[in-house]
């Protein structure tokens, strides 16, 4: 197993891990828009890059991109008082469509690095070309690999100059510190609030609503984040790549508060880290040694649904343990 590959899918699964964590955790707001928004994001940076804006630019905007939409499911919930999980699988029927769209197809590569002897083959000219006339030919053919120099290309590519481990880490820890900070800010504080109690931020004079815009926006600006990161990462976006990624997110943070949850270390945001590059290291020895117990790559999806369901069952007999224990004292 390629243990630095694994750590490094595990590390951008991770950023829509915390954006899980924020809908579902911290403003207790189920919310399914991250399957359509972490293609979102992918999508949007990948037509960013062929319009030749840097890669860092290109991210920001498709984790934006990706936010509006967690506020526009915020809007449909708080307006037309839809249940945010009905909310959010319109949003997501909606951002199917709109991905294809903006990706002009149901995938796309990210912009390649043209070889010096293709360039050569679209540029160069000989004296042969201009006796048979090929000269035009060449040049309406150069049309395509001469602006393909002029856009974008991956951070992620062989001799870009960066790490791919650093590069990704440091973006996953900004954007943990950045959240961190953010939460112990005043309205962050309110954010959390709304979490614990709804009522109870509208009896402090605050606007439960724009709490819920605020927390939606963030849970899928990360979503969107993740999949810009993942699309340069893996080469390209395709509108399915986000199919089930919030049950698998909601797996990781599940992962991550059994290891660190008790902790309560800055406000938990590292469960979804942490979780989110264990589940990445399970699903790696899950499809090398499953096969021994007949384990197809096919069942991943089945055996996380039913990860979830035995930790949340498990969960609520302890909880009932816990609460007659409290009545017979």
């Amino acid at each position: 197993m390629d243990l630095v590959g694994i750590l490094e899918q595990g590390l951008i699964a991770s950023l829509v891990a915390m954006g899980v964590f924020i809908s579902f955790r911290v403003i207790d707001l189920p919310d399914l828009t991250p399957d359509g928004s972490y293609v979102l994001g992918g999508a949007v940076t990948v037509a960013f890059m062929y319009a030749g804006l840097p890669w860092i630019l290109c991210m920001i905007l498709g984790g934006l991109m990706a936010g509006f939409f967690g506020i526009i499911t915020a809007l449909i919930h708080n307006k037309l008082k839809v249940n945010s999980l009905l909310a959010s699988i319109l949003i997501m029927t909606m951002l199917y469509s709109i991905n294809i769209r903006v990706m002009n197809g149901p995938n796309v590569s990210v912009p390649k690095e043209i070889t010096a002897q293709q360039e050569a083959q679209y540029t160069e000219k000989t004296k042969l070309d201009d006796i048979l006339g090929m000269s035009s030919l060449n040049e309406s053919q150069s049309n395509l690999p001469i602006n393909d120099t002029k856009k974008t290309l991956s951070p992620f590519r062989e001799n870009s100059g960066y790490n791919s481990t650093i590069l990704i880490a440091s973006i996953v820890f900004v954007s943990a510190l950045l959240t961190i900070i953010f939460l112990r800010t005043e309205l962050g504080i309110a954010l959390r609030g709304y979490g614990g109690n709804k009522a109870g931020i509208k009896n402090l004079g605050m606007n439960p609503e724009i709490m819920s815009i605020i927390g939606l926006f963030l849970g899928n600006f990360f979503a969107g984040l993740s999949g810009s990161l993942f699309s340069m990462y893996g080469g390209f976006s395709d509108v399915n790549m986000g199919q089930g990624i919030v049950v698998t997110s909601l797996a990781a943070v599940i992962l991550g508060e059994i290891i660190f949850g008790r902790f309560n270390l800055f406000y938990n945001m590292l469960c979804p880290i942490i979780g989110a590059v264990v589940y990445q290291f399970l699903l790696a020895l899950a499809m090398r040694y499953g096969y021994i117990i007949g384990f197809q790559s096919s069942d991943m999806k089945l055996i996380t649904a039913l990860f979830i369901i035995i930790v949340i069952g498990l969960r609520r007999v302890e909880f009932k343990k816990w609460l007659s224990l409290k009545t017979s004292e």
